[in-house]
C-alpha cells in the first residue's frame, strides 16, 4: 500500500472494506499502491495527520464513529462527501484549539 493511503487508513482505524469502499479501490490495486488517481487520499492524509497531532493519538479513530448515522464523519466518508468530512474535521480541530 502507498504510504499516504496506509497512513490514512491506520490513523482513522478504517477496516479494509471501509477503505476500499470510501476510495472506490479494488484490493489488489490498493495493495500495489495504485491510488494516485484518487487525489483526496493525499489531501485527507495531510489534513488528518495535522489533526492527529492536535487531538492526540487515537482521537480521530474515535471521532469518526461518534454520533448517530448518517451524521457521523465515517458516514460522510462512505458517502464520498469529502467536503463535508473536511468541514467536520475543521470544526472538531477548532473545538480543541
Amino acid at each position: 500500500m502507498s504510504q499516504p493511503f496506509s497512513g490514512l487508513v491506520a490513523r482513522l482505524a478504517l477496516s479494509d472494506e471501509e477503505a476500499l469502499a470510501i476510495f472506490e479501490l479494488d484490493a489488489l490495486g490498493a495493495i500495489a499502491g495504485e491510488v494516485a488517481h484518487r487525489p483526496e487520499i493525499q489531501i485527507l492524509d495531510v489534513l488528518t495527520a495535522e489533526a492527529a497531532e492536535l487531538l492526540g493519538e487515537g482521537a480521530l479513530a474515535r471521532w469518526i464513529r461518534a454520533g448517530q448515522p448518517p451524521a457521523r464523519p465515517i458516514d460522510r466518508l462512505l458517502a464520498g462527501d469529502f467536503g463535508a468530512f473536511e468541514d467536520a474535521l475543521a470544526r472538531r480541530v477548532d473545538e480543541v484549539a
